[in-house]
């Protein structure tokens, strides 16, 4: 009997879960049409809302502080996402958890970059006209970077969320790749490559496709992790 309930109330949590999961997919989706639309419209609204992020951004460029953030934004450079993806691959891989492995480089490879390619070019935004403090070779929207450390960021807290057992370990590993993925996205802006919506534009597309993959990882092929 006791099992029985136990059973029972983890089977509602699950599907909570998987509620909350849902919604907030479909949110991130809107939030991104949204933005999209702004763009191709050139809607004043998005002007606005680049402008005064910008400003806020970039009140204070100081030369130990731009060091710190173009080395900081690289870590969403080609080279270190495809390293730091096959390092986690295989570290997960003989630890056991094949199917997280999978899921990290099905976000990290097999979406993340594809997609951004696709959307780039039919967006085809422009980058912005302010002094570049790194080199970029593509349009603005969406943001690259912003949609690869969603994208991995996300798996990771996916993952770490199913295999570490203490809760306080889980806040503070949230917490924290959270926090990267944030400034990942701010330090865009910060060095001149890309204007605000494109790094909301990058997170929210990113987190659609997160959580879609998560779906279809837990619906179809056994999980996660």
């Amino acid at each position: 009997m006791v099992f029985q309930l136990k059973t029972k109330v983890a089977k509602v949590m699950i599907l909570k879960v998987r509620n909350k999961s849902f919604l907030l997919g479909v949110s991130a989706f809107i939030v991104f049409l949204i933005f999209m639309s702004g763009v191709l419209t050139h809607a004043d609204w998005i002007s606005n809302f680049d402008s005064q992020v910008s400003q806020l951004v970039r009140s204070d460029l100081t030369p130990k502080l731009t060091l710190l953030t173009i080395h900081f934004t690289q870590l969403a450079n080609v080279i270190p996402v495809i390293s730091f993806t096959l390092g986690m691959t295989l570290i997960l891989t003989l630890t056991d958890h094949f199917r997280a492995a999978v899921f990290l480089v099905i976000n990290s490879l097999g979406l993340s970059g594809p997609v951004n390619m696709l959307v780039k070019h039919y967006v085809n935004r422009p980058r912005p006209t302010l002094h570049h403090l790194v080199t970029v070779h593509s349009t603005s929207f969406p943001s690259g970077h912003s949609m690869s450390a969603m994208m991995i960021g996300g798996s990771l807290i996916i993952i770490a969320n199913h295999l570490l057992k203490k809760r306080s370990y889980r806040v503070i590993f949230d917490i924290l790749i959270g926090l990267l993925i944030f400034f990942i996205g701010i330090s865009r802006i910060y060095v001149g490559v890309h204007f605000a919506s494109d790094v909301v534009g990058g997170w929210s597309l990113g987190l659609c496709l997160l959580l879609l993959s998560q779906f279809v990882f837990n619906r179809f092929l056994g999980g996660t992790a």
